[in-house]
């Protein structure tokens, strides 16, 4: 029985090193590209009903992407929580969500779900307390939408909120 469980220890421990290096590898890529992934079709945006956003607001940060040319189908409201109580990643979706936990040192956070260079959803978090901050959800469906940081002053995706701006351009 002494040999099973040490057998059973090393997977666990070698799939969680596993885990661990793999996590740490697609940071890695991810920090040093600026398009991390891309949507194969138009996806969809669902406001969840604990967001305080406005569908003029909603609507104005798309209206921002879809001049840069990059594409979303249309938004939802889910006013009866029937899209949105079935989790944080549906295909196709970026979800919008006003309320809970995220780390007191960022405004928002968006979390994508993607299969190699292929995005199939992605969740934002703009707590309703910073949901008139300018420029905050233009910066997190950027990163819905499958981009990442660059640290070039006055650009949307730049990581610091006070040092971003209007400015997008694709890096070289």
């Amino acid at each position: 029985m002494g040999m099973l469980r040490k057998k059973f220890l090393y997977v666990l421990l070698s799939g969680f090193v596993g885990f661990v290096v793999g996590f740490g590898i697609r940071v890695a890529i991810e920090g040093s590209t600026f398009v991390v992934a891309e949507w194969d079709q138009e996806p969809i945006v669902v406001v969840c009903p604990d967001s305080t956003l406005t569908p003029f607001r909603v609507g104005r940060a798309i209206e921002w992407w879809q001049i840069r040319e990059y594409k979303i189908s249309h938004f939802h409201y889910d006013k009866d929580n029937s899209i949105c109580n079935k989790g944080r990643f549906m295909e196709g979706i970026i979800f919008i969500r006003g309320k809970g936990e995220i780390n007191p040192e960022f405004y928002a956070t968006t979390s994508r779900f993607a299969v190699g260079k292929r995005l199939l959803s992605a969740d934002i978090h703009l707590p309703n307390s910073n949901s008139k901050m300018s420029r905050l959800l233009e910066h997190e469906l950027g990163h819905a939408l499958g981009l990442g940081h660059i640290d070039k002053a006055g650009h949307m995706m730049h990581p610091m909120h006070s040092q971003g701006g209007e400015k997008f351009w694709i890096p070289d």
